[in-house]
């Protein structure tokens, strides 16, 4: 398999569930934890405060991330269909700010 094939093209696919895009992304090591970060009302989509691990995510929302020590503005670039190795999660997303 090469990489065209987990990269997934953006006309291939239109939106990730949060929880997927966010374990995929390697931003949170397992999608567990990344559903009970997004139910303990931790991450926002587009300044919108979520709840549900189920919320879908498209190209250029903005997702924060918000730690015990910072917060953290993602851009969506890009989805995978598995998990990736650290060098290729960087082309999914784009580090906005750290607060």
């Amino acid at each position: 398999m090469n990489k065209s094939d987990i990269i997934l093209p953006r006309s291939a696919i239109n939106d990730q569930r949060i929880d997927n895009w966010l374990f995929r992304s390697r931003i949170i090591k397992s999608r567990a934890r990344a559903q009970k970060i997004i139910f303990n009302g931790l991450v926002k989509i587009n300044k919108v405060k979520i709840s549900k691990s189920s919320i879908k995510i498209k190209i250029g929302d903005i997702v924060t991330l918000n730690n015990i020590d910072n917060i953290i503005i993602f851009s969506v670039q890009s989805f995978a269909n598995k998990r990736l190795s650290a060098k290729e999660a960087i082309n999914l997303y784009k580090k906005i700010k750290i607060v």
